[in-house]
């Protein structure tokens, strides 16, 4: 299994130019099991609401399990929430983290739980940017999502703070967004 993922992680740099995406899933970053069953209303969702978890960043493994595992304790402890808020979140260390998955309704952006993908970058991002390697894997998510049949074609992408009251995701993220082909504000 592990010579075959390394192929095809050898095979997709080749052919996009860069990494592949590096999908954690929370048995690998040490989840509890979730208590979720309302699923989104579109196999594929035509909404990206990108958010940042205002906590903590990561830029190693060992770290980004570590706020998973916080982010879970908090929104399932103290929201009692039915799991973490977000669909995927994204670490510093260029990986992202299964939270909801693909199929889930989120808990992160009223008004739009049920009709999109909610992707969190782990730390909060009100005074910088996320490094290259967090941007290179929300568009990787992106794109595989695309491909794969979990995201509309010409899905819309927004900043938390675009449909909510909130700081969230920072101006710094809002302004790459801003640049990027399928930004709606």
């Amino acid at each position: 299994m592990f010579r075959l993922a390394a192929f095809l992680c050898a095979l997709c740099a080749v052919s996009w130019g860069f990494f592949c995406l590096h999908i954690v899933t929370p048995g690998k970053w040490g989840g509890r099991p979730a208590n979720c069953s309302s699923p989104l209303k579109s196999v594929q969702p035509g909404y990206v609401i990108v958010l940042h978890t205002a906590g903590g960043s990561c830029k190693t493994r060992a770290e980004c399990n570590q706020q998973m595992t916080n982010i879970q304790h908090y929104h399932m402890n103290n929201k009692g929430w039915c799991n973490i808020a977000y669909n995927f979140l994204i670490g510093e260390d260029g990986k992202v983290y299964e939270g909801r998955g693909w199929h889930t309704e989120g808990a992160h952006t009223y008004g739009f739980n049920d009709i999109s993908l909610g992707i969190a970058f782990i730390g909060d991002f009100t005074g910088r940017s996320p490094n290259a390697a967090a941007w290179k894997a929300l568009k990787h998510l992106l794109h595989f999502a695309v491909e794969n049949g979990y995201l509309s074609s010409n899905y819309l992408l927004m900043a938390h703070g675009d449909v909510s009251n909130t700081l969230s995701p920072g101006q710094h993220i809002r302004k790459t967004l801003k640049k990027w082909p399928h930004y709606k504000h």
